[in-house]
């Protein structure tokens, strides 16, 4: 007898995502939640389509995109770098190491006014301090990553003769690729917090520009519209992330 195969896990999300719409339908209909603060999904999916084809509203997701994206590059690439440093050299990651947690434990939001200072309301500003939020979370799970890979490999890689750039290429990367994109997908969700409260608080950029504003307004479709593409740039880096991953892996 043939086993029924489970259903592809994205589907899964997708229904339970669909579920939780329904019930807050439901709640807000029903007046177990003011509709005054919190939009009807019913008529969030409309004013969601309505904007994407808003060219002000698309320039504010391309800014917010782009300062995500730089900061990300950013922290991705300093990150993992002295991550990596701070694993060859024990003496260097016993020292920064602490620092470094420590920096990453502390408000880092209250950095905001060195940066504007620095660069000007500009964008340069926020992604700075979206690069900031994220490169800390990345160095600590590199060096935990690469402290992780077991000896038995290194030493098959030293039997194997291999050389420096062949042993990061076949053993190190692939047996820390797990926890350094960990490491990436936290501090991107970092940089995203950090670049939309920095547009939020200065007013200054894309998405969180049109939050500050529309709830000063009190226009819950667009407010309710903005976050939701929020949420959706944030999936599609975590998804381009879990791809790159993929590829690194095999």
């Amino acid at each position: 007898m043939k086993r029924r195969k489970a259903p592809p896990l994205y589907l899964a999300r997708l229904l339970l995502v669909l579920t939780l719409l329904i019930l807050l339908e439901l709640a807000i209909r029903i007046g177990l939640i003011n509709r005054f603060f919190v939009v009807l999904p019913s008529e969030l999916i409309p004013q969601v389509l309505r904007d994407l084809v808003d060219r002000e509203f698309l320039t504010l997701v391309g800014i917010t995109f782009y300062e995500t994206a730089a900061a990300f590059l950013f922290a991705s690439v300093v990150g993992v770098g002295i991550g990596y440093l701070l694993w060859r050299s024990r003496r260097l990651g016993v020292a920064y190491e602490p620092l470094i947690a420590g920096l990453f434990a502390s408000p880092i939001i209250l950095l905001y006014p060195i940066f504007l200072v620095i660069f000007g309301r500009t964008p340069l500003a926020i992604i700075a301090q979206g690069a900031i939020f994220g490169v800390l979370p990345v160095i600590l799970f590199t060096r935990q990553a690469f402290a992780g890979v077991s000896p038995t490999l290194l030493k098959v890689a030293a039997s194997m003769n291999l050389s420096t750039r062949d042993r990061f290429r076949y053993i190190l990367l692939p047996a820390a690729a797990p926890t350094i994109f960990t490491g990436l997908r936290l501090g991107l969700t970092y940089i995203l917090i950090g670049v939309v409260a920095m547009e939020y608080i200065v007013q200054i950029g894309g998405l969180g520009k049109l939050v500050a504003e529309t709830s000063l307004r009190l226009s819950t479709d667009e407010l309710y519209s903005g976050i939701t593409l929020v949420v959706a740039i944030s999936v599609l880096f975590i998804y381009l992330t879990q791809r790159v991953e993929n590829a690194v892996r095999r």
